[in-house]
This record gives C-alpha cells, structure tokens and sequence, in this order.
C-alpha cells in the first residue's frame, strides 16, 4: 500500500484563485476574505498574512487534479441487486471549470447533458488502500457539474443513425473541455450524509425548463470506500477530483444557464455556449 504523510490543514473553506498576474494561489476562505496560504492546504499551506476579498478574486477550480472520475450506476436504479463494485469513467485533465465560466458545446454535438453531484476531494496519495487509509485520504467535499456529450447528439451533427450498440462512444463524449465544474470552495470535515442536491437549468427567456431535487443520501457507495476501490487500479494524488454520480441528467442547448448546489457545500452556475468558430 502506497499513502503520504501530507495532509495538516485543518477543518475549514479553501479556495484557489489567480492573481493579477494570471499565477494561482491557494486560499482559505474566512467570511468574505480570502487568507492566502503558502502551499495548497493538504501540503501543509500556511497563511502568508496576505488576504483579498472574495469579490475581487477570480476563483478557480479549487484544486488542479492530476485525474478527474466520474461514477455511474452509484445510486439506486432499477436493477434491485445493486453492484457490489463502483462503475467509474475518466474525465479530461481539461475538464475542470469554475463557478461562472461558459462551457462551450464542442462542434461534434448540438446539446449536452448535466448533472449535479457530491464532489469528494483527495488530500493524500493513496494506492491499494485499507479502509482507514481511504478515509485518512478525504481532504473534502464540494459541489459538482458533471457535463458530457451523447450519442444522439453527436449522430445527429454526423447526419448518421443512432447506434443501440456504441462501445466505447458514450465514454469518449465525456472527456470534453470544461466539462466538470466543481467548487466553488472545498469544505472539510463535514458530514457527507443528508445533504441535498439540487440542479436548475434556465432557458435564455429566464424561464425554468428543468428542475431536480434529490440527496445525498442514496449514494450507495461511501466515499471511503469509492477511494479504496479505485485506489486498487491507480494511485490517487492531493487535489484528484471523484464525482459521485446521481440519479438523472437534463439535456441542456446553448443560451441555457445550469445552476447546480449540494446544500452547505456551494452553489455553482455556468452557462453553455457554442463553440467559437475556427
């Protein structure tokens, strides 16, 4: 088994944020200022008494993660035997995105669907973890967009038929730019349990054209274990991002606005675009 040491920060908000320069600094977050730290909190960041409030900061994604999971199949469904194993995909390395940031709609599709979800933060490396190192590895929790492309779409720019067998398509349409906003901060030390989600998607005429209320609390998985399953196929690193998946998706156009929150963890809102043109 493979775990660092690293990982002091204690219980509170951070966040990650570029200064003028355009170079990125870790923060944490204490009512509306920012306190920056020397080193992002789970390698041991300490205040370097400098401080910036939250509404001249331009916020990042609060981590830069060397892998970006998703999970399918983690709630309930219809199957009544549920995997005892977690059904994980990979996301793009540039796939994060900030609360606020447009997420363009790649030329090979015409929609996209979302989804909101528990985002679980790792502070430590792990690989082939017990279950107390698992746990010893959660640095934090905050809220998550999952975005990703789909068949129909995709056949439907190509003027092609859709497929009932696509094998590795459905895959490959999830690893789009900006396609896993999550933060806008990471809290630690708080209960996973027993938190809502909520996803909103606004057309351009302001109008609500889907809305969805679920919890956390049918996550079949707990994070803990979510960690040591995966750290028995790859070593996890401090800031790798695992969205823990859900139970519907809503498919989005450009103009629409989706507003997504897990209660007490953030609210993120991001509106889709159409690509530049070439």
């Amino acid at each position: 088994m493979l775990v660092s040491s690293v990982l002091t920060a204690q219980a509170g908000v951070y966040a990650r944020f570029a200064d003028a320069s355009g170079a990125s600094h870790y923060a944490e977050v204490n009512g509306e200022t920012l306190s920056v730290l020397t080193a992002a909190p789970w390698n041991g960041g300490q205040p370097t008494g400098l401080t910036i409030p939250v509404d001249q900061a331009y916020l990042l994604p609060p981590t830069e993660p060397r892998s970006v999971i998703g999970l399918a199949k983690a709630y309930p469904g219809k199957d009544p035997h549920p995997p005892k194993t977690i059904s994980w995909f990979s996301k793009s390395p540039s796939a994060p995105a900030a609360n606020g940031e447009d997420i363009p709609i790649p030329p090979v599709l015409d929609a996209l669907k979302v989804e909101v979800e528990l985002v679980i933060i790792v502070g430590k490396r792990v690989k082939n973890a017990t279950p107390e190192e698992a746990s010893a590895a959660i640095f934090g929790y905050c809220t998550g967009t999952e975005i990703f492309g789909f068949t129909q779409s995709f056949h439907h720019v190509h003027g092609e038929v859709d497929q009932d067998n696509e094998g590795m398509l459905p895959a490959g349409l999830k690893l789009g730019d900006k396609m896993a906003p999550y933060g806008p901060y990471i809290h630690t030390d708080v209960q996973w349990r027993g938190r809502a989600r909520t996803l909103r998607v606004i057309a351009p005429d302001g109008q609500v054209a889907a809305e969805y209320h679920n919890s956390t609390d049918g996550l079949l998985y707990s994070p803990e274990e979510i960690i040591r399953q995966l750290s028995q196929l790859q070593t996890l690193e401090p800031g790798d991002v695992i969205f823990s998946g859900t139970t519907k998706s809503f498919i989005v156009h450009a103009g629409d606005v989706v507003e997504t929150e897990v209660a007490g963890l953030g609210k993120l809102r991001n509106r889709i675009v159409s690509s530049p043109a070439p």
